[in-house]
């Protein structure tokens, strides 16, 4: 415990079990253990990457790590942007091809 009466409390740490029990209570895909090789496999497969996006933009991703707050670390506002930009790129492509599609 801190000597300083006006400094904020510190959160206890978590332990390694508490971490874990943590992550397994998240759905499958907001694991970062499931999205990340989903985002690997969408670097070769158009649908997959547009998946992680839309994960991405729905909800967190989380690490199997607690930030100093005591909470699970979470991917940054980045990707979703990041996201948004793959997302606006794909819904284009797909467009430009169902327009030529349908025009030849």
């Amino acid at each position: 415990m801190s000597q300083n009466p006006y400094e904020a409390p510190q959160p206890a740490p978590l332990s390694a079990s508490e971490i874990a029990q943590r992550y397994d209570q998240l759905p499958w895909y907001r694991k970062f253990a499931y999205v990340s090789p989903l985002t690997a496999l969408g670097l070769c497969c158009g649908p997959a990457i547009l998946v992680v996006c839309i994960i991405v933009l729905t909800g967190d991703v989380y690490y199997k790590q607690t930030d100093l707050a005591g909470n699970l670390k979470k991917w940054s506002n980045a990707n979703k942007v990041v996201a948004v930009v793959i997302l606006a790129f794909q819904v284009l492509f797909y467009a430009a091809q169902f327009a030529r599609l349908s025009l030849g």
